[in-house]
């Protein structure tokens, strides 16, 4: 039998800017979500399902990018650093691609020009947010 002790996790809640950052995270996510299960509904009725698909595959990463930031635990922070990453990729492969591949109120939509480009910008400060605030690099910030 091992005597060793089970890691204790003694990070304290995030409070002030992170916090707002997460919470607007959040806030976009539903946004996006409901705009575009609405808009993905009637591109289905209309017969064009891959631009329905698109939409709805574009929320459910902004979901679990924001489920995996608000979770914060190991398996959640790799699943937030992959949506994430995709948030970032996605709008802007799509600028090269024929924009009747994707509904105008997908966040991807033109690198995100629909929403002012502020989930392109929101998929970077989600990923910085996470550097930032890795277990690693607070221990190596804090001198252990």
């Amino acid at each position: 039998m091992s005597d060793e002790q089970p890691l204790a996790d003694d990070r304290t809640s995030t409070h002030g800017w992170p916090w707002v950052l997460l919470c607007l995270l959040a806030v976009g996510a539903v946004l996006f979500t409901w705009r575009g299960i609405v808009a993905s509904t009637q591109e289905f009725v209309d017969g064009d399902i891959p631009a329905a698909v698109l939409t709805l595959v574009a929320d459910v990463s902004w979901l679990a990018g924001a489920i995996g930031l608000l979770h914060n635990g190991r398996k959640m922070r790799i699943v937030a650093a992959l949506t994430w990453t995709i948030n970032v990729v996605a709008p802007i492969f799509l600028l090269f691609v024929s924009h009747s591949q994707i509904v105008p109120v997908s966040p991807w939509f033109d690198g995100g020009s629909t929403y002012f480009y502020l989930p392109t910008i929101g998929a970077v400060a989600a990923l910085v947010w996470l550097v930032w605030s890795s277990p690693s690099h607070i221990a190596t910030r804090n001198g252990g």
